[in-house]
């Protein structure tokens, strides 16, 4: 029997974003630099973050991910999210449980057209002749300290990215009611390290996760990339499987 998540959004929308509709713009994110950390979790602590629409990843894994956008539309930005393992029927996915972006303008902006339960707060992402760092601060304490150490280059085709759903309210046959939002970026590689992910310090409950706990790490990547936010595609029904709750909003990205 299918393995579903235990967590039901529809019992506290009040605390999710809320979208004004589903048409938002495109984002472009030329030149981006992300770093990725894959680190199994004990899957005793992520059923219940993760929505009954939805599968866990087995084994149970989270990536926590930090990014430096240095071109957006609402200027520079960086951005460190937490995503956990997951499925939407057989399509691997990343359900986004907390985000953090320097600047409050790109925190505004994520919340209010993609639905990202993110906050503003400082992320810093430096690069080193040895390793890769990412640092998130939330009323001036670490939540976050992170690594790649020892990068060594490989091909973009050896890096997976999967796509995130983020759960929002937003409008929908007349009403506004809280949905699944998937969104699904592109890649184009111009340059992929990896290496070993390094955790110094990791608040579970800053990042809406409390009872999560790090395990081993899997793998570490960083790349430079152009990349965008898009259009959204695709919402889905957060109770029911996605082979019956999943709906297209647009046909494809060349509405984009």
């Amino acid at each position: 029997m299918p393995l579903y998540g235990t967590l039901d959004i529809t019992r506290s929308p009040a605390g999710l974003p809320t979208l004004a509709n589903l048409d938002t713009e495109a984002w472009a994110l030329p030149k981006a630099e992300t770093m990725q950390l894959l680190i199994e979790v004990p899957r005793v602590t992520t059923d219940r973050l993760l929505p009954k629409a939805m599968h866990p990843a087995l084994p149970s894994y989270v990536g926590l991910a930090v990014t430096k956008y240095s071109d957006s539309p609402v200027g520079p930005f960086n951005l460190a999210m937490l995503r956990l393992g997951s499925r939407a029927g057989a399509h691997p996915r990343g359900f986004l449980l907390g985000a953090v972006a320097s600047t409050e303008a790109a925190a505004r902006e994520l919340r209010a057209r993609w639905g990202f339960p993110v906050e503003s707060g400082e992320v810093k992402f430096l690069r080193r002749h040895d390793r890769v760092m990412g640092t998130v601060k939330k009323d001036g304490r670490i939540i976050l300290d992170c690594a790649l150490v020892d990068p060594q280059p490989v091909s973009g085709t050896d890096v997976q990215y999967i796509n995130w759903v983020t759960a929002a309210n937003a409008p929908l046959d007349g009403k506004t009611q809280p949905m699944l939002i998937q969104v699904d970026p592109k890649y184009t590689f111009y340059k992929a390290e990896r290496g070993k992910p390094l955790i110094g310090t990791f608040d579970a409950a800053a990042w809406n996760a409390p009872d999560l706990k790090l395990a081993e790490p899997i793998v570490g990547t960083c790349c430079t990339v152009d990349t965008d936010l898009p259009r959204i595609r695709f919402v889905m029904d957060p109770l029911k499987p996605v082979f019956q709750g999943t709906r297209r909003i647009r046909e494809s990205r060349a509405e984009d």
